[in-house]
C-alpha cells in the first residue's frame, strides 16, 4: 500500500487551501464511485499563476513546472473531495498546454504532471492521459489539467 502522507512529505509537497471557484460550477462531482474533477491551473500555494506560451515565452522545463503546480492543485481537490487515501485509480487525466503555434511537445509538458501523480500515488497514479495545445488558458495560465478518478 502506498503511504500518500509520506510521498508527499519526501516530495516537499504541501496541499494548498484552494479558492472556491470565481464562475458558475463546481471543482468536483461525485457520481457513484467516480470523481470529477474541474480543471485546475498553474496558481502556486502564494496564489501566484505560472503563466505563458511554452515555444514563445515559457521553455519545455518552465511548462514542466507549471504541470506540476497545477497537479498539486489538483490533488489537493481531490483531497478536499475524498481524501487522497480514496483513490483506486486516477483513470484519465486531460492536459492542455498554453503554447506557440508551432510547439508540439504537448506530452513532454504533460509528462510532469503524469510523474507526479505516479510518485504521490504509486500504481493508483498510473492514467490513461490527452495532452493538447491551446492558444490561451484562464488568467494566461500555462497549463490546465482535470481528471477522472476511480473512488475505492
Amino acid at each position: 500500500m502506498t503511504d500518500i502522507s509520506a510521498n508527499l512529505k519526501s516530495l516537499g509537497i504541501e496541499l494548498p487551501d484552494l479558492p472556491a471557484p470565481q464562475y458558475s460550477y463546481v471543482p468536483f462531482h461525485r457520481q457513484g464511485n467516480t470523481l470529477y474533477v474541474s480543471g485546475q491551473i498553474s496558481r502556486t500555494a502564494a496564489g501566484d499563476i505560472v503563466t505563458g506560451r511554452v515555444g514563445a515565452d515559457a521553455s519545455v522545463e518552465e511548462g514542466i513546472h507549471a504541470a506540476e503546480v497545477a497537479t498539486i492543485n489538483l490533488l489537493a481537490r481531490i483531497e478536499q473531495a475524498i481524501g487522497l487515501e480514496n483513490v483506486a485509480s486516477i483513470l484519465k487525466l486531460n492536459v492542455w498546454v498554453n503554447s506557440a503555434a508551432d510547439f508540439v511537445e504537448q506530452p513532454r509538458v504533460a509528462d510532469g504532471a503524469s510523474r507526479l501523480l505516479e510518485k504521490v500515488l504509486g500504481e493508483a497514479g498510473k492514467h490513461a492521459r490527452t495532452a493538447l495545445p491551446t492558444h490561451t488558458l484562464p488568467q494566461g495560465a500555462l497549463v490546465e489539467l482535470d481528471a477522472v478518478v476511480a473512488i475505492s
